[in-house]
């Protein structure tokens, strides 16, 4: 969505950011079981303050989030008792983890530096089809040869027009198997996910897709 949408998610929180969970999600603790994580850089895209953050870190050799909201960046920290160090402005920086407040789009590989894993959470999902393709163009010229992209997505009926968008295993091979091998390791029903009861939805399933990148 654009700028303002998340500015304002984040400044009225409540149910404009219960996309934020407390708890590492089970695709983050799979790239570990994987062996993904060994002595890798993490790029973490549209990372709000997830907790998802902390656990790579404890895993992986650096970790990198990227992020829009100013506020969202700050609760991170404070949330987690870290004390960051912001040089240059907008890079804060605590211990092997750091987070770029900066649009995304904005960003170069430059910026981001080499990357091992990208764990992509939610933020495929978070774009309308009219902005998924800006998306995708963007994450293709920051992963480099042989990196690994882990994508989350949600698969729901019936759709809505607000993200977290209804994304499946079509749309992720129309968006990204010219440039990338598809594996499809995770498909699992949610009928107990809180976004069944509170739209009425008539099913709701979570996936997990691997990319390698050619």
């Amino acid at each position: 969505m654009e700028e303002r949408f998340w500015l304002e998610s984040w400044a009225e929180g409540g149910t404009r950011t219960s996309f934020h969970l407390r708890d590492v999600h089970p695709h983050a603790a799979l790239l570990a079981e994987l062996g993904l994580l060994d002595d890798a850089t993490v790029l973490v895209p549209l990372c709000g303050k997830s907790v998802d953050l902390l656990y790579f870190a404890a895993h992986a050799r650096r970790v990198v989030g990227v992020e829009l909201v100013p506020e969202a960046v700050e609760q991170f920290f404070t949330d987690n008792a870290l004390t960051p160090v912001e040089d240059p402005p907008g890079v804060l920086t605590a211990g092997n983890l750091q987070i770029r407040r900066a649009d995304l789009f904005q960003l170069t590989a430059g910026d981001v530096g080499p990357v091992d894993v990208v764990y992509d959470r939610a933020s495929l999902i978070a774009f309308p089809p009219d902005m998924r393709g800006r998306y995708v163009a963007k994450m293709i010229e920051l992963i480099p040869p042989g990196a690994r992209y882990f994508i989350n997505t949600l698969e729901y009926r019936p759709t809505l027009p607000t993200p977290p968008f209804s994304v499946g295993a079509a749309e992720i091979e129309e968006y990204y198997s010219r440039f990338f091998e598809i594996e499809h390791v995770r498909r699992e029903p949610r009928p107990e996910h809180r976004m069944v009861e509170k739209f009425g939805l008539a099913e709701l399933t979570e996936h997990g897709f691997l990319l390698t990148r050619r």
